[in-house]
Parts: structure tokens; C-alpha cells; sequence
């Protein structure tokens, strides 16, 4: 393979398959991003098949073909990228395999050599091989990085700032330049007069006091500098994650979230603390390079040999160091992950006992972290202490071989001290330079990780100056088909109904057959497939998001609690909602039940997740959250699931005294058996529409489903 081929990294659990196929049309210069092919072609659960890359790389012009391997021999003869199959239940791409090892690409871990036998134990004996290039793949222009022009745009726009701490950092630089001079003048006029000597401690003093003025004055611009690149930074990821659609966050973990949305931190101190100041550091390199020459050539260019040794050394540590950080960066994600994770499941953990099974899991994944750092720290610990003990020695050279120019009288001693001083000037900003070359390199997969958030489109919605509507009064489902990815079945089928302002509206059928997926569509959470879905007949994709939002409550199946009081939790964002209808949602909702038994009533305070409620409690508050809302369409999905018959029964009396449109999801058939209309759904399709009394007297699927022992609750 003449090449290496570009790693890049899954960011859900499913789409190992996908990062794979990016690998290898970024190895042909085809500049696809995993974030694109996502968009087009989407995440079936359980992740694509083989069948499913071959179709995605054939679409961009690359022919492949899937082989049984029965023999390793037949792998190590391929010279172009293969997709593998992995432990049975993942891809990698193998880039290299010999005698003795393995080069792979594993979008979940990195880039590894690892050793033929282990390559073999894993190999499930299934490869997706390239039989065919099209060399007139169309290479797709790169987009500019995302965070790059974030903080070029920071940069721009605070101009003055960055000049000010240029001028200062010019300022200690003249400073530091002052002092060699005047060490070399103190020691070559030692028998100086007494106001001389008055003279000099008064330049001392002074230098000492502007010096620690003027980086005190840098220090303080720093921080202001970085506090915006911080706030910037993360209001424009925060801005993005709150405009991405719902379909970006189901397959993605919030630990990697969070893990990312910290890097921002990183990326501030490496730019701030780092690019700033090496890049007018550096332009005194020259200043200190004609200093030096002017006082010793030969002096120099042992300086000169000195600096550039240690700098050859930085850089053929960052490489290595480099490709173990990403690694670690990888590792990190995946600890931050466990650990969500077992904070949000704490009950269920510890109610299943699987304490230990999480203690294992995370103990693992963080003991691979520790050992990625410990390998990165031992190899710079070696490669480091060349450099260091240069550093070292090279002032003692100095003054050595300059001593012998001191005896045939070509510098004097105090010039001798005073190149000392310059030199240690000249390379510290060299060494620094190259030291930083690594965390520059890093910045690449900071980048990286956070362009993949930045660079996804918004919710489409939001990109369009849609209609603007004041409340929803018809409700036109035409057609409907919807399915989650490009390769997935579909889930709806041909889903048409029409329902008018005030209607009452119940859909029922066996779990997976639509129902929520149904309430999603009419949410505008997703997209249809095909068929339109219309508001006062205009098209839901044309509707402002924002009136949309406005016309629209939402019961979802699984209540979200925020650590808030009661009251806030209610309320949400209807922060001016009038007393009287907070009072009634509250009674309706029988939320009034909750407040009677708890001491500071409104104004308890809610653990997050709602951990200190029960669910019945939880379903409680989001209906009260969702009558507060003056709606002119609920949408609820199994909102009473975990309440007695009781409290089910009078919150859905209380429903139908309002005048908006409800259309609810329900498993327990006896409650909704008033309401003005039924859906029957099975497979994605409505089988069976009226009221609970003609569905009936069909004797057809909702007859045979309320009957049914397991579903009748009384």
C-alpha cells in the first residue's frame, strides 16, 4: 500500500460500517465526512451490513465484492484498504497484514499494530475487498474547519486586545534583551565609580519593577482573551447542539457528548497560552540570532547546532506521542461514557445488582486510559530527558569553549556572560516551539471531535423562513411513509387520516407497530419519507418552528424531570403563564396530590432525573406541563402508563373539557374508549378506524386486541 490510510472515528455505537467506508473513500481522495454520509444514508439499528457498504462505495464509484477467507495469505496480497469483519459484531479496516503483525484502523480504538495471531483470533473470516476504482471519483471540496474559523473569527474581532498583548510581550522581550547588556557592563567595568554603581541599581530597580508591571498587564489581557475564546467557543457548540434535530442524539452517547463539549477548554489554553505568545516569541529569535553573532559566530552556531538538536528531538517524539494521545482521547470518551451511564441508570443498577458488572466495566476501560498515558509518558520521558540534559549542558559548553576565545582576547567576559544570557534567550522560544508542535498536531483531533458537532446540518426547519401560524385547527396526514435510515424498512406505510380542531383522538395496536413513531412525525421531530403531513393545510416542513413549537404540546413516554422546584418544573418555559390555568393544569393533572404530601409544596425542590418521584409522580408533572401550555394540539404518548385506574380515569375526563386537539398513544384500551375517534395500527398501517363502538361491531383486529386477556385492564 503506497499510502496510509485516514483514520476516522465513530461517534455512535451503530456506525462502525460507515466510519469504515469514509476511511476508505478518504484513502482515494474522495473528501467524503462520515457527517455526510450519515445524512444520506443514515444508521439502520444494529448498524449496516456488509451488503449495505458495498451499496454505499458503489454509489461513489468503488466497486467491492464480500469473500469468505479461509486463508490470512489471501489478505496479505491485497494492496488496497479491506473492510473486515470484527468479533462478529464490528468493522475495521486492515490496512497491512505480514508474517508477523497487523496494521488496522478500528473506528472505535484507533490505528494499531497488533500481532497476526491476535489479527486471526478476532478476524470473523468475512472482508469486504476492492475489486474496482473509478479514478474519476468526484473529489468533493474540503469544507473549512468549523472551529478554526470560530477562533480566526475571535481573533478578528478582538484586534485591539490581541495588539495589546503583542505590545506587551514585544515590551518584556526589550526587557529581557536589557538584561544582558547590562551584565555585560557590570562585569567589564568592575572598578566603577560609586554614582555609577548608584546608577546601575537604580536601572535594576527599574527594570525589575517593569517587568513585573508588564506581565502582570499581559497576564491580565490573557485572561480576558482566553474567557472569550472559552465563552465563544462554547456558546457557538451550545447554539448548534440546541438547533440539531432529534435524529443527531438518538444513537449517541451523552458522556462522549459532554467529553466533547470539554475539549473546548483544551483548545482555548493551546491557543491562548501557546500560539499567542510562541508567535511573538519567536520573532525575537532573530533579534537574539544578530545579538549573538555580533559578540561570537562561533558561539552561535554551536547555539544554533544545540537548539535545532533539540528541536529534531520534539518532533520525532510528537509523532509518537501524537498517535497514542488519539488513543487516549478515544479511551477518555469511552470512560465519560460508563460513567453517565451509571449515574442515570443508578437505580436500575443497583436494583439488578450489577454494581460490580459496572465497577468491572469501567475499571477496564479506565485502566486502558491510564495505561495509554503511562506509555505516552514513559516514551517522552526518555526522548524528553535527551533534550533536557542539552539544555542543560549547552550554557557549560558555552562558557567553556567561550573562555578560550576570553584568553586570545576575542570577546571579553563580559561579553562571554551577557551571549550566555542571549543564548538561553534564543532558545528557549525555539524549544518551546517545538515542544508545542505536538499539542499543535493535537488540535487536528480536538478539531476534529468538535467539527463533527459543528459541521452537522440544523434542524431543516430552521434554515427556512417558514409560515407563521397562530394555532392548529386541521390536522391532514396524506400518505405518510417514514423509516429511519436510507437501508431500514420502512415502519410507516402509506399513513393517511384527517382529524378536525376539538377532536379527541386515540391510536392503539401491539408495541412496534407505528403508534409513537406516528406522534414523532406529527411533532415534527422527524421528517416524513414520503407524504405530507399538513397544519391548517400547509405543509409541516414549511411551518415556522418557532409557532410550530408554540401550537404544540408534547407528553412523551418517558417524562424528563429537571433538578428544579416543583413549580419550575411545571412551568418550563411558560414562565408567564396566567395563575389560574397553572392552578387548573395542576388539578387536572392531579398534580395537587403531589403538593398536599410534600412540605415546601410548590417550591420542593426535584432531584434531577426526578430520582426523589415515582413514574406515576413524573407522568403527573409533564401533564400538568403540557396544560399549561395554551395548545392547540397535545400530543401524548402512553402519558398515564404508571398511574392507578383512578387518577387515569379523571385525567382523561378532565382532557375532554378542553377545547384543543388531543391525539393520544394508549395501551390500556377501556380509557380511551370515549374518545371521538380510533386509529388501529398494525405494521406500520391503519387497519382499522371509528369509535369504540363500531370498531367493535366490526369484530376485526381492535375487537380481537380488546379482548384479549393480556390487554384488558380494568
Amino acid at each position: 500500500m503506497t499510502k496510509k490510510v485516514p483514520f476516522t472515528e465513530q461517534s455512535e455505537h451503530s456506525e462502525c460500517g460507515l466510519a469504515c467506508t469514509t476511511m476508505v473513500l478518504n484513502y482515494y481522495d474522495d473528501n467524503v465526512t462520515l457527517n455526510h454520509l450519515r445524512d444520506v444514508y443514515g444508521v439502520p439499528k444494529g448498524g449496516n451490513t456488509l451488503t449495505n457498504l458495498n451499496q454505499i462505495l458503489t454509489d461513489r464509484g468503488i466497486e467491492t465484492k464480500a469473500i469468505r477467507v479461509l486463508d490470512l495469505d489471501i489478505l496479505e496480497e491485497l494492496t488496497t484498504p479491506t473492510i473486515c469483519f470484527w468479533e462478529e459484531r464490528h468493522y475495521i479496516v486492515l490496512e497491512r497484514l505480514t508474517a508477523k503483525e497487523a496494521t488496522i484502523l478500528d473506528p472505535a480504538s484507533g490505528r494499531k499494530k497488533i500481532k497476526r495471531a491476535e489479527f486471526e483470533a478476532s478476524f470473523s473470516n468475512i472482508a469486504l475487498i476492492l475489486t474496482d476504482v473509478d479514478v474519476t471519483i468526484t473529489q468533493r471540496k474540503k469544507k473549512k474547519n468549523a472551529t478554526w474559523s470560530i477562533l480566526k473569527e475571535i481573533l478578528n474581532n478582538q484586534r485591539a486586545k490581541v495588539a495589546m498583548f503583542i505590545a506587551l510581550t514585544l515590551l518584556i522581550q526589550m526587557v529581557t534583551i536589557a538584561i544582558p547588556r547590562l551584565t555585560q557592563t557590570i562585569i567589564d567595568n568592575s572598578a566603577v565609580a560609586v554614582t555609577n554603581i548608584v546608577q546601575i541599581g537604580s536601572t535594576i530597580v527599574i527594570l525589575f519593577i517593569a517587568y513585573y508591571l508588564l506581565q502582570v498587564a499581559r497576564g491580565l489581557v490573557l485572561i480576558v482573551l482566553e474567557n472569550l475564546f472559552d465563552l465563544t467557543l462554547m456558546k457557538v457548540f451550545m447554539k448548534k447542539i440546541i438547533h440539531l434535530p432529534l435524529r443527531f442524539f438518538v444513537n449517541r452517547s451523552t458522556g462522549d457528548l459532554i467529553f466533547r463539549a470539554n475539549l473546548s477548554v483544551i483548545i482555548q489554553q493551546i491557543m491562548s497560552q501557546r500560539m499567542l505568545t510562541i508567535s511573538v516569541d519567536f520573532l525575537f529569535v532573530f533579534i537574539y540570532l544578530i545579538l549573538m553573532v555580533n559578540l561570537s559566530l562561533k558561539l552561535t552556531l554551536i547555539a544554533i547546532f544545540g537548539a535545532f538538536t533539540m528541536g529534531a528531538i520534539s518532533v520525532v517524539n510528537s509523532k509518537r506521542v501524537q498517535s497514542i494521545t488519539n488513543k487516549e482521547l478515544i479511551a477518555q470518551s469511552k470512560v465519560q461514557r460508563i460513567l453517565v451511564e451509571l449515574f442515570e441508570g443508578m437505580e436500575t443498577v443497583k436494583s439488578s445488582g450489577s454494581e460490580q458488572q459496572f465497577y468491572t466495566k469501567w475499571r477496564n476501560e479506565f485502566k486502558n486510559q491510564i495505561m495509554l498515558r503511562a506509555e505516552k509518558n514513559r516514551f517522552s520521558t526518555w526522548v524528553r530527558t535527551i533534550q533536557t540534559s542539552i539544555q542543560f549542558i549547552l550554557p557549560i559548553v558555552l562558557i567553556y569553549v567561550g573562555l578560550f576565545q576570553v584568553t586570545q582576547g576575542q570577546v571579553t567576559l563580559g561579553e562571554l556572560i551577557s551571549f550566555n544570557a542571549l543564548s538561553g534567550a534564543f532558545i528557549a522560544p525555539i524549544v518551546t516551539v517545538f515542544d508545542s508542535y505536538t499539542e499543535f498536531l493535537l488540535l487536528r483531533s480536538y478539531f476534529g471531535k468538535l467539527n463533527e458537532i459543528l459541521e452537522a446540518k440544523d434542524n431543516p426547519r430552521l434554515a427556512i423562513e417558514g409560515k407563521k401560524i397562530s394555532g392548529i385547527d386541521s390536522v391532514n396526514v396524506e400518505d405518510v411513509s417514514f423509516k429511519y435510515s436510507y437501508f431500514e424498512e420502512e415502519i410507516l406505510h402509506s399513513v393517511s387520516f384527517q382529524i378536525e380542531r376539538g377532536d379527541k383522538v386515540a391510536i392503539v395496536g401491539k408495541s412496534g407497530s407505528g403508534k409513537s413513531t406516528l406522534l414523532k412525525l406529527l411533532a415534527g421531530l422527524y421528517d416524513t419519507t414520503s407524504g405530507q403531513i399538513k397544519f391548517n393545510d400547509v405543509d409541516l416542513k414549511q411551518i415556522d418552528d418557532a409557532s410550530l413549537k408554540n401550537s404544540i404540546s408534547i407528553v412523551n413516554q418517558k417524562p424528563t424531570i429537571f433538578n428544579a422546584s416543583l413549580y419550575e418544573n411545571i412551568v418550563l418555559n411558560q414562565t408567564e403563564a396566567p395563575e389560574g390555568r397553572v392552578e387548573q393544569a395542576i388539578f387536572d393533572s392531579r398534580v395537587d396530590e403531589i403538593i398536599m404530601n410534600l412540605p415546601l409544596g410548590l417550591e420542593t425542590q426535584i432531584s434531577e432525573g426526578g430520582m426523589n418521584l415515582s413514574g406515576g409522580q413524573m407522568q403527573r408533572i409533564s401533564i400538568a406541563r403540557a396544560l399549561v401550555k395554551e395548545t392547540s394540539l397535545l400530543l401524548m404518548d402512553e402519558p398515564t402508563s404508571s398511574l392507578d385506574n383512578i387518577s387515569e380515569n379523571f385525567i382523561m375526563n378532565r382532557l375532554k373539557t378542553y377545547d384543543f386537539t388531543c391525539i393520544i398513544v394508549a395501551h390500556r384500551l377501556n380509557t380511551i374508549k370515549h374518545f371521538d375517534r380510533i386509529l388501529v395500527m398494525d405494521q406500520g398501517r391503519i387497519v382499522e378506524e371509528g369509535t369504540h363502538k363500531e370498531l367493535l361491531a366490526l369484530e376485526g383486529y381492535y375487537h380481537s386486541i380488546y379482548f384479549d386477556p393480556m390487554n384488558v385492564t380494568e
